[in-house]
């Protein structure tokens, strides 16, 4: 049986809008589709939740067959953007009782090759799903490229167009009213009405990542994650004051690794990574961090509001889904008898959802240093490739091979929400994705949305610095390579980086 916190993310999932988080990987030259493709299928052995299917028409449980049930893995050489792939495997709804919970897709660029990576959100987090991909590279790296899935020689670009399972792009029959809704209560991102459409799409920016202390004046400390959060609020009371709706209450809901909570709280944490035969892939839990119009008005006070809100979060077990909604829904699945119990949750969540839906989510996964650099030496059929100098060696080395020079993590949410913030750290960098449903943004419009978050990040990060903001550049030199492993990678457990990144609220 699924948890009361799946079964809530279950009743939550909607056709036109999937609950989705990703991984986006881009590099500087040619992968061999094949070698990528027996690398993911070789994790995905590894992990259950990764090829689980669900079964029941009502008491939903997850059911773990031995091999995937369908091809996860496709390879897009049309011409196709690497992005807009990535928002159509998101936006395309999951069938989770006939298909794998995962799809990847090998996007070829004149530029370089771009890997897109989405899991549905009811079997993985963010933080799994970026260690799960990290795994499928190192596998990459290391095996040879005569590795075949199933041990069948296949040609190269096996399964051209995208993964299994990709039905049309659901599409509502009528707008549900959200944009008047949004307008109206002042808890929500003023959408704009033109240029909106149906299913997600990704804005990808670039951040500083902030060199030094900043300091409260209260004396406490302000992290990265705090000033993420911070930002969100005032680039929203920013967007909707230009555009003649105005802000009350704010609310941002926060993700937390359920692995960061204190240990008096749980009699077993959970590891960082999802370790084999593990049959439970979402560890997250949530908070939200509230603010009000007065707090917005000047930085200090917002910044110190959020640093009370998230200190106090830290303390506490987080839950898997918060406030009232969480509490009923919780409740629902716990007591309502089984034959009922789904239809309860779907319809108490459609109801709520104008109600309790929060006004954006900001998710910060941490730092994914591992994922950069060279991919191995590229096969025969692959060209040269391009030579790398590999950097932080006493003795650099030259390498042909592609490289991994920017990743990004996305997720997703559905109107009236229709907001996710999504960040990875690389290097002295945040990777940041502004996601959005396109009832509320469009390509046209999410880049001046884009340009308050950038503004309001910085302004909140002067407060109390010891050190100004470092400009930010175009991306960071590809570490050196690692020392080589056995051609079989071993499984990545708690290894010291894994260590550093627990939970989505950094300390750093």
């Amino acid at each position: 049986m699924l948890t009361p916190g799946e079964q809530i993310l279950a009743a939550s999932d909607r056709a036109s809008a999937p609950l989705t988080c990703g991984l986006f990987l881009q590099t500087d030259g040619r992968l061999d589709p094949s070698r990528l493709r027996a690398a993911a299928w070789a994790v995905i052995r590894r992990h259950p939740m990764a090829r689980a299917v669900l079964y029941g028409s009502r008491q939903h449980a997850w059911r773990f067959s031995a091999e995937p049930t369908a091809d996860p893995v496709g390879f897009v050489d049309d011409g196709t953007d690497g992005w807009r792939v990535q928002e159509i495997l998101s936006s395309v709804p999951f069938d989770l009782h006939r298909y794998p919970p995962l799809r990847i897709a090998l996007v070829r660029r004149p530029g370089g090759d771009q890997i897109c990576v989405v899991a549905h959100h009811l079997a993985l987090d963010g933080l799994r799903l970026a260690e799960l991909v990290e795994e499928i590279v190192e596998h990459y790296r290391q095996s040879s490229r005569d590795a075949r899935p199933g041990g069948v020689d296949e040609p190269d670009g096996a399964r051209r167009g995208m993964p299994a399972g990709m039905s049309p792009l659901v599409r509502t029959a009528a707008a549900p009213g959200w944009s008047a809704l949004v307008r109206r209560s002042g808890r929500f991102l003023t959408p704009l009405t033109v240029e909106r459409g149906e299913g997600y799409g990704f804005h990808p920016m670039t951040l500083p990542l902030p060199a030094g202390g900043r300091t409260l004046p209260d004396g406490r400390r302000m992290t990265v994650n705090d000033l993420l959060l911070a930002a969100a609020h005032l680039a929203v009371d920013r967007w909707n004051a230009r555009r003649g709706g105005p802000s009350g209450r704010l609310s941002v809901r926060m993700p937390m690794d359920l692995g960061s909570a204190p240990a008096a709280d749980r009699s077993a944490p959970p590891p960082a990574f999802p370790e084999p035969d593990e049959t439970n892939g979402n560890h997250t839990g949530q908070t939200v961090i509230i603010s009000e119009a007065e707090d917005r008005a000047d930085a200090v006070r917002l910044a110190t509001r959020v640093v009370d809100q998230t200190v106090a979060a830290k303390q506490t077990m987080p839950v898997a889904v918060s406030g009232l909604s969480g509490a009923l829904g919780v409740a629902a699945a716990r007591f309502v008898p089984g034959p009922w119990r789904s239809t309860l949750l779907r319809v108490g969540v459609s109801a709520g959802r104008a109600l309790l839906a929060p006004t954006a989510a900001v998710s910060n996964i941490g730092r994914f240093d591992e994922l950069a650099g060279p991919l191995g030496a590229p096969g025969a059929a692959e060209g040269s490739g391009r030579h790398l100098v590999a950097v932080g060696s006493a003795n650099p080395a030259v390498a042909a091979s592609p490289s991994i020079t920017g990743v990004y993590f996305t997720g997703t949410a559905g109107m009236p929400q229709g907001l996710f913030i999504a960040v990875l750290g690389q290097g002295g960098e945040l990777k940041v994705a502004i996601c959005y449903h396109r009832q509320l943004l469009g390509p046209g419009s999410v880049p001046a949305f884009a340009d308050l978050y950038r503004a309001a990040y910085e302004e909140l990060a002067a407060i109390g610095a010891t050190e100004s903001l470092p400009a930010a550049r175009s991306a960071p030199p590809a570490p050196a390579r690692r020392p080589q492993r056995s051609s079989r990678p071993e499984p990545v457990g708690r290894s010291d980086a894994a260590r550093h990144r627990r939970g989505t609220v950094p300390q750093g």
